[in-house]
């Protein structure tokens, strides 16, 4: 159990028989009610997004999150194929775990999966990622002089807009929080 006011963006609690992951924590003052946290939470089996008040003084159950490290091997019908490098151990994770992250995700792609007693809980990717482009249009002359952009077809898929100078092959660092193009690799 947590005091309201401890409870910060990122972390996942109980409320309502549910698990939550918190959106967003924002302390605030009403006149004579005194203080109070509004939190802004999404419940994990469903996805449903709802915004609640939390008086100062009342204590939040918090899940224990276990993060592991692991590979990214493959698709598989509707889940897809983890495999624990140290272990070979391998786990099938469900879409709704891993949709954010499918469009940063290539063979081999090493990433950090939160689990809750044995459930998995999120995907969670480096802050960046190299990707090579696969599609795009050739680049105009007097094009790669100015700052225009063009989209671009990533090998996952992903379409980024890139400078007019990069071209189809060119391997590309991609923002995982914001999906914008960074540089070249």
């Amino acid at each position: 159990m947590v005091e309201a006011t401890k409870i910060s963006k990122g972390q996942v609690i109980f409320h309502e028989d549910a698990m939550w992951r918190v959106l967003d924590s924002t302390p605030a003052h009403v006149g004579k009610k005194g203080r109070y946290m509004q939190i802004k939470m999404k419940r994990l089996d469903d996805g449903h997004i709802e915004t609640n008040r939390f008086s100062s003084s009342d204590d939040i159950e918090t899940a224990y999150i276990e993060t592991r490290r692991l590979q990214y091997l493959y698709p598989d019908g509707q889940t897809y194929v983890f495999m624990a490098p140290e272990s070979g151990e391998q786990y099938h994770l469900g879409e709704g775990v891993v949709e954010d992250a499918l469009p940063y995700m290539t063979y081999n792609t090493e990433v950090k999966v939160e689990f809750h007693e044995d459930r998995p809980l999120r995907v969670n990717l480096p802050p960046s990622v190299v990707l090579e482009v696969t599609e795009t249009e050739p680049a105009v002359k007097g094009d790669t002089a100015t700052s225009v952009t063009k989209p671009a077809t990533l090998e996952t898929g992903k379409v980024v807009k890139v400078p007019g100078h990069i071209e189809t092959g060119t391997k590309i660092q991609v923002d995982t929080r914001t999906g914008e193009f960074q540089g070249k690799a």
